[in-house]
């Protein structure tokens, strides 16, 4: 395991990259962290998540398909998102 200096070190050195570079950095860790393969200790497996998750889809789609939810189209979400126009349900 890394000690305190050595983290500080690559820390340090990162942040002398450019910003497009450090960006990079940023984004590999994210990915590293964000990788389901990878055991980084989360609270929950990554199993369990992905189960979770799946559940949750399927209830969404079923919302859907029995008309308990209403869609809309994905320009009128973003025009609502943007504040260019209001809900019209």
């Amino acid at each position: 395991m890394p000690s305190n200096e050595q983290i500080q070190h690559v820390i340090a050195s990162v942040l002398t990259l450019p910003e497009e570079q450090r960006l990079e950095v940023m984004d590999a860790i994210h990915v590293s962290l964000a990788d389901p393969s990878v055991d980084h200790g989360p609270v929950e497996p990554a199993a369990d998540v992905a189960a979770a998750w799946k559940d949750e889809i399927a209830r969404r789609i079923a919302d859907v398909d029995s008309g308990r939810v209403k869609t809309i189209p994905a320009d009128e979400a973003e025009r609502m998102i943007r504040g260019d126009a209001k809900p019209t349900v």
